[in-house]
């Protein structure tokens, strides 16, 4: 029993050294700075990763992350594989339709900005609520504000992502983060936008159809003209040969006579057109082979 003391006291000095060992050290993990304070105020003092010493019990660190996070809206946070989820952002485009945007923020703390985001802002924590959140959803809400339900709908939502891109960027980095990219990844549009954008496309399907129809009765017109002119010119130009070689006039009547008229001759006055002579011949000749069975026959009566 004379050693209980003793046993008593070395436990107790074993526990008191344990301690004070573990307020001692600091050991600060890859993709971490620990900021020291001393009595809860900052001492100008940030710690790297690494091993380090403090003073124990009077000294104490604010721990930030400096790896990149994401801070993200979606219509259910709760299955979002963001750090920090949210949801969806709810506006209207400049023309008054109804709209919601779906976006994600990928950030950093600076290292260097730790001791002053504890002095002025807070914890990470802190640090998200009230700069990355409120700021972001802000200007998502009003950005888009400026353009159609239209402009929004096409490829100018890549200019709407860039404005609130390089909005934010400043901002960011005058409390200590660090943007690395803002990606919209969506805007969505209600059911009766959807309803009048197809109306208007139709619309505008049945105008294209209505100009190429006129394009085509113009062009239909255009070439009735076109004709038209040629024929005349035609007209005109054969009228003029017909003054200087009026014997085209003869010609043209040869041309038209019945096909037993093998050709004519074309006086100076006058036409004179030829009988077909072959094929006379070939009746001649049959008539003539007729003639002498007839002469027979009489013979023979005799």
């Amino acid at each position: 029993m004379k050693f209980a003391p003793k046993i008593i006291i070395g436990v107790v000095v074993f526990i008191v050294v344990l301690i004070l060992v573990l307020n001692i050290f600091v050991i600060v993990q890859a993709g971490n700075v620990r900021v020291l304070t001393q009595f809860g105020r900052t001492v100008g003092v940030t710690f790297e990763p690494g091993f380090h010493i403090k003073a124990p019990f009077i000294q104490n660190t604010v721990n930030y992350s400096t790896r990149q996070v994401t801070y993200e809206t979606s219509d259910f946070p709760e299955t979002s594989r963001a750090n920090y989820p949210d949801f969806t952002v709810d506006t209207t485009s400049l023309d008054g339709q109804q709209i919601q945007l779906k976006y994600t923020i990928r950030f950093s703390i600076d290292a260097k900005q730790a001791e002053w985001i504890l002095n002025n802002i807070g914890t990470m924590d802190n640090l998200v609520e009230k700069v990355v959140k409120t700021e972001a959803r802000s200007l998502s809400r009003n950005i888009p504000k400026k353009y159609t339900a239209a402009q929004l709908y096409s490829e100018q939502v890549f200019d709407v992502q860039a404005e609130i891109g390089e909005t934010l960027r400043p901002i960011f980095e005058e409390n200590g983060i660090i943007l690395d990219e803002f990606l919209l990844r969506k805007i969505e549009f209600t059911e009766q936008y959807f309803n009048i954008l197809e109306e208007k496309q139709i619309a505008e399907e049945r105008i294209v159809v209505e100009k190429n129809i006129l394009e085509q009765e113009k062009i239909k017109k255009e070439q009735a003209i076109i004709k038209a002119e040629a024929e005349a010119r035609q007209i005109e130009i054969k009228g003029e040969a017909l003054k200087e070689y009026p014997q085209i006039i003869q010609l043209e009547f040869i041309q038209k006579l019945s096909p037993n008229i093998a050709w004519g001759i074309l006086p100076e006055e006058g036409i004179i057109p030829f009988l077909d002579i072959s094929r006379m011949q070939e009746q001649f000749s049959g008539a003539t082979q007729v003639t002498p069975e007839v002469e027979t026959q009489e013979e023979e009566s005799e």
